[in-house]
């Protein structure tokens, strides 16, 4: 498949089945030369930004993918659609109660070592996950906001996805 990336890139080639996962641009500022950009996928190999809107990758996408190997969908911040290949992602993971009252996500997935939050609840999570063949893992309440010795987290947060506001707003996406 190909998608349209901003100036002074144009086409790229994406092998469908590489995709990790596509989602909203927050703003132009993550596009190099401020171009703009309507989606951003992450792949196998490398972060490629699209002037086709998430579900547009998503269709072009899905004609490529295996029958029944379709992209998972969860939601972002504002009700924006983050598509996923399911298969690939492991979760629920587990939250902070801070997390939760502080950035407004309910919980998370893990896929290509990024944590990815979203507002669907640890059990929609797991049903869309279980329902593509990924690894689910328990459904749990968000944890204290307390440190814990010896914990490791799971992954890294998707360093472009804001968690927390800023001092005079709220969270991005």
């Amino acid at each position: 498949m190909k998608v349209h990336c901003p100036p002074p890139k144009g086409d790229k080639a994406i092998i469908a089945t590489e995709i990790l996962y596509v989602r909203n641009v927050l703003k132009p500022i993550e596009v190099e030369n401020s171009s703009l950009a309507n989606g951003m996928l992450l792949t196998v190999d490398a972060k490629t930004y699209s002037l086709e809107t998430p579900a547009e990758v998503r269709d072009l996408a899905d004609a490529e993918r295996p029958a029944g190997k379709s992209l998972s969908l969860l939601s972002s911040k504002n009700h924006w659609p983050i598509y996923f290949d399911g298969a690939r992602a492991e979760g629920p993971l587990q939250i902070t109660e801070n997390e939760v009252n502080i950035s407004g996500y309910n919980s998370a997935f893990l896929i290509g070592g990024k944590k990815i939050p979203v507002i669907n609840t640890a059990q929609e999570v797991f049903d869309v996950i279980k329902a593509a063949g990924g690894t689910t893992k328990p459904v749990t309440p968000p944890a204290k906001s307390i440190a814990v010795p010896g914990f490791k987290s799971e992954g890294e947060w998707d360093e472009s996805i804001k968690l927390f506001p800023s001092s005079g707003g709220a969270p991005t996406i």
